[in-house]
């Protein structure tokens, strides 16, 4: 199916699915089937396509779009006739955040990005007395004390969240993997 991978939030967007036949030989039309993309996510949206020819064109409006939050989000894309239901395609795709709608000071930082930060900031602010205290409460404020150790094993996760974020980007914008290293012998 031809569903997009990623999209902003608000933005419109179509595409054409032709019709396909399963492992099993049997055939998909939009003469005899109807295509109905589900997409579950931190909202969830069903999307009806309409016949194209013997396939099917989907659009998505500006107005569902907006409706959907940024995220990532799962979608089925399956053909109904009466009493038939078959799953064609399933996968994933993203929603990102609108753009138009950030304020001043918007942090595009992806939450693995944001909590190597905190990470970060808390070793270089331990306490180099080593509180012998690890969580105190006083009215309706709280705080918690980690160990240097907790928090270098927190960075190291993060930094490794990050990383494969950054090559997933890499990959996605047609760069290769940067972690591949290619070498000539001549």
């Amino acid at each position: 199916m031809n569903i997009f991978n990623a999209l902003q939030q608000g933005d419109s967007t179509s595409w054409n699915d032709g019709a396909f036949t399963d492992a099993r030989g049997n055939r998909y039309d939009s003469s005899g089937y109807s295509l109905i993309y589900e997409l579950r996510g931190p909202a969830s949206l069903t999307l009806v396509a309409v016949t194209d020819g013997q396939g099917w064109k989907t659009t998505l409006t500006l107005e569902q779009s907006g409706t959907l939050l940024p995220g990532r989000y799962t979608f089925a894309a399956c053909v109904k006739a009466e009493g038939v239901r078959v799953t064609a395609a399933t996968g994933t795709l993203t929603i990102t955040p609108d753009l138009s709608l950030a304020t001043v000071g918007h942090d595009s930082r992806s939450v693995a990005e944001k909590a190597l930060a905190d990470a970060e900031s808390a070793l270089a602010n331990l306490n180099a007395s080593g509180k012998k205290l690890r969580e105190y409460s006083i009215g309706s404020r709280s705080a918690k004390y980690y160990t240097a150790a907790e928090l270098i094993a927190a960075i190291s996760y993060w930094k490794l969240r990050v990383r494969n974020e950054q090559h997933s980007k890499a990959i996605a914008n047609g760069l290769g993997n940067p972690s591949n290293l290619y070498a000539r012998f001549r």
